[in-house]
């Protein structure tokens, strides 16, 4: 008689620290196994001392035999899994696309007090702890623990919780600190630069003195605790009226709202100028879809933006299960999300970021990425995605409908439009009885600057608006005071030693800074090259346009918008909410002042230098800035009142300036994918970024990059692919390590992929290498 087989179960696991692997554990004989489900967290021994880590059930298996080397999954962490099967699907998809392990996917989006783990059990009866070490060699042992935890009377032990406040930049530039000072100059610089962080997170960056600096900090008022952040999320709005729809509204939620009803995957491109009421539409469509019982995202690209569109919601839909969710959120806050959203029974209207997709919600109806052609929704470092591919795959995978709004869209969306694979929807006339403003540009080499960056004419222009009693904005895409500072001796410029760029002063903090490591130093420096003292400052940043104007426009309120006016939290909503309020009479900013705000009085927007930006070696260079013109110009003449622009250039004769002035989207597009399809660039091409970098003083270079373009060339030689580089990439240094960027193009994503998997043993060979893939590039610097 034949002997019947038997089976064991095992599970693959994802662990979530490095080295980020999926390894496969037998199910152990002392929890049933109803215990383990895909989705739990668990934590599983590795290596020869056994460490414990934490790792998430992933799918389990039958195998016919029990392998000596696999060893127990160790203990879980919940009885039911917080993780979903649509979540960890989701997780999968990602992984795949950019080819990394699933743990590194769930380690970047699970947040952190979901990731802690314990360090053995609690017996509530004796109010003793045991030690996961008492377990990890004896079963006998593990089977009591079992049914102790199975009873109740053992709960897992996190210890108690120990407190990690975070601190913020409590006082604005200058401070009062030694120049010698170097700790506590380091303290607020990374402050300054990052904005609010834990204590912990500042004394690994910066070492064990940095607790005292911290403590001494506090005693001079510089910095604050900010455990407790208080959003405006917090309050209670008053109900938004009823508006009436404009007939291009109507016509848009026409052709949207039927598609909630089908329950069948859609995507549609909103294609509205500014102005023209997307966000109702977006409203509106969010409404039915809740009455439908499903959920529903709305996505927008900056913070800034997220907190206006929530407070829209709270207002427009009073009774609505509505979150607000973004990177500034505390580690507590995001737990909370994530567990709303797991065990929500009813529909959730999440608003948020990009990683706002990183919910784990369930029977999604609709999501909405207004401004879609931002470059925000994509994710270049950790974790890289494409926060409109991560949309897609969840529209489709809970039949849903997918609108990608935007006034300027990206031009592979409006090209996929074009052709049919997704819905047209167009917005042609802006709401009320407002208009587009008149756009004229300005030739510096004709009328230089002569009030500022200010040619003479717009400096006239801006005092008429001014003595109307309208408001103004004023867009430069350079922040601090002056971005070179340049010896008075040599005429070199002052570059930071780690990345080998240019330091940007900034007047209030009195520092030269780096805008890429956040390295700074003492205004003024000694020069390098020749140990003169002597500086000067060249070029304009947005301080300085900010002091100039309050300086030579007496009783005008000038307000400015840029990363670092708006450091902590609740900045920029200060600042938005009292120029929207009439309080000052001139907004100077950065592209933050290009992104979705509405302020009535606005009549006149000027750009002192539109040129900064379009030559850089980027296919998309363009592209970007004619979306960010276009959007600024949005900002002027939004209420009753005409609008005008003015845009200053040295090169007046540029092809996108017509676009721009004729605010002519579909003339742009028509121009710029006739270049696209010349120079064979995406939406014809398929792209791969392979980005690496190694210490500058690396001595195994040269032979490194020899042996890489041999690899490389042998791995494109029998597909259809075109290999650019490996070449310096066009931020060569930063941080003291070398970068070099290797682009691929190809028909298709696999034969990417393929050269990029025949390179990646190599540079795993070197631990002095970090690289990555970058499908579908948005930033080629």
């Amino acid at each position: 008689m034949q002997q019947k087989e038997t089976t064991v179960t095992a599970w693959s696991a994802a662990v979530l620290s490095r080295p980020y692997v999926s390894l496969t554990y037998l199910e152990p004989p002392y929890l049933p196994a109803r215990a383990w489900q895909p989705g739990l967290r668990v934590l599983v021994p590795m290596g020869k001392g056994n460490a414990l880590r934490l790792a998430v059930l992933m799918r389990g298996m039958l195998l016919a035999h029990l392998p000596d080397q696999l060893k127990y999954i160790f203990w879980p962490l919940e009885r039911e899994p917080l993780i979903n099967l649509e979540f960890l699907e989701m997780l999968e998809k990602v992984a795949s696309r950019q080819m990394i392990d699933p743990g590194k996917v769930l380690a970047s989006v699970l947040p952190s007090p979901l990731r802690k783990t314990p360090s053995g059990w609690l017996d509530r009866d004796k109010k003793h702890n045991i030690s996961f070490s008492s377990g990890l060699k004896d079963m006998q042992f593990m089977s009591k623990a079992a049914s102790k935890w199975q009873s109740d009377h053992w709960i897992l032990n996190y210890g108690a919780i120990r407190e990690d406040p975070f601190f913020a930049v409590a006082k604005n530039p200058p401070w009062k600190i030694p120049p010698r000072a170097s700790l506590q100059w380091s303290v607020m610089d990374m402050l300054w630069h990052r904005g609010a962080q834990p204590r912990s997170r500042i004394r690994s960056a910066l070492g064990q003195g940095a607790a005292r600096c911290i403590q001494s900090l506090l005693k001079k008022k510089l910095i604050c605790s900010v455990q407790h952040q208080t959003e405006e999320d917090d309050t209670t709005p008053e109900p938004a009226r009823e508006y009436a729809l404009s007939p291009d509204q109507h016509k848009a939620l026409n052709q949207l709202a039927p598609r909630l009803e089908q329950e069948k995957f859609h995507a549609a491109v909103l294609h509205g100028i500014t102005g023209s009421g997307k966000s109702l539409v977006y409203l509106k469509l969010a409404r039915k879809c809740l009455e439908n019982g499903r959920s529903a995202i709305l996505l927008a690209p900056e913070i800034a933006i997220a907190r206006q569109m929530y407070r829209y919601v709270r207002q427009f839909l009073p009774g609505a299960a509505a979150l607000l969710h973004h990177g500034l959120n505390t580690p507590r806050k995001k737990e909370n999300i994530f567990s709303r959203v797991r065990w929500s029974e009813g529909p959730v209207l999440l608003v948020g970021t990009r990683s706002a997709l990183f919910m784990p919600m369930r029977d999604i109806g609709l999501i909405v990425l207004d401004e879609e052609h931002d470059e925000s929704y994509k994710q270049d470092q950790s974790l890289i995605y494409q926060a409109k591919e991560v949309a897609y795959y969840l529209a489709r995978r809970d039949r849903a409908l997918l609108v990608l709004g935007s006034a300027t869209p990206d031009i592979k969306t409006y090209h996929a439009a074009i052709q049919s694979r997704i819905e047209l929807v167009q917005m042609h006339h802006r709401i009320g009885s407002s208009t587009l403003p008149s756009v004229e540009f300005v030739d510096l080499k004709k009328y230089p600057p002569d009030f500022g960056s200010l040619s003479k004419g717009c400096a006239d222009i801006l005092r008429q608006t001014l003595e109307r009693g309208e408001q103004a904005v004023i867009m430069h895409n350079r922040r601090g005071y002056a971005p070179i500072i340049m010896c008075a001796d040599c005429s070199e410029t002052v570059l930071c030693k780690s990345c080998r760029v240019a330091l940007t002063y900034h007047k209030k903090r009195n520092r030269l800074v780096c805008h890429y490591c956040g390295g700074s130093l003492p205004f003024p420096p000694v020069c390098e090259h020749c140990r003169g003292s002597e500086c000067v400052p060249v070029g304009q940043g947005t301080e300085k346009l900010e002091e100039y104007l309050s300086r030579h426009l007496p009783g005008t309120s000038v307000l400015r918008l840029d990363r670092d006016s708006t450091r902590n939290s609740g900045k920029a909503r200060d600042i938005l909410e009292n120029f929207a309020a009439g309080k000052a009479q001139i907004l100077v900013g950065t592209q933050m002042l290009s992104k979705g705000h509405s302020f009535p009085d606005v009549t006149l927007a000027i750009v002192p230098d539109a040129d900064l930006g379009l030559g850089l070696p980027d296919y998309r260079s363009t592209e970007r800035i004619f979306q960010l013109l276009v959007q600024l110009s949005g900002r002027a003449g939004r209420g009753e009142k005409a609008g005008r622009v003015f845009i200053q250039t040295r090169n007046p004769e540029h092809f996108c300036w017509k676009y721009i002035r004729d605010c002519d989207y579909e003339g742009f597009f028509s121009q710029e994918i006739q270049r696209r399809q010349t120079f064979d660039y995406p939406p014809f091409v398929k792209l791969g970024l392979i980005r690496f970098s190694f210490p500058a003083s690396w001595p195994d270079k040269q032979r490194f990059l020899a042996d890489l373009r041999q690899r490389a060339s042998e791995a494109g030689a029998h597909s259809a692919i075109r290999l650019l580089g490996p070449a310096p990439a066009l931020l060569s240094r930063l941080k003291d390590r070398e970068r070099y960027h290797f682009l691929i193009k190809s028909d298709d994503w696999i034969s990417i992929k393929r050269v990029y998997l025949a390179l990646r043993p190599l540079f795993e060979e070197h631990r002095q290498l970090r690289f990555s893939l970058d499908l579908d590039p948005v930033n080629m610097l």
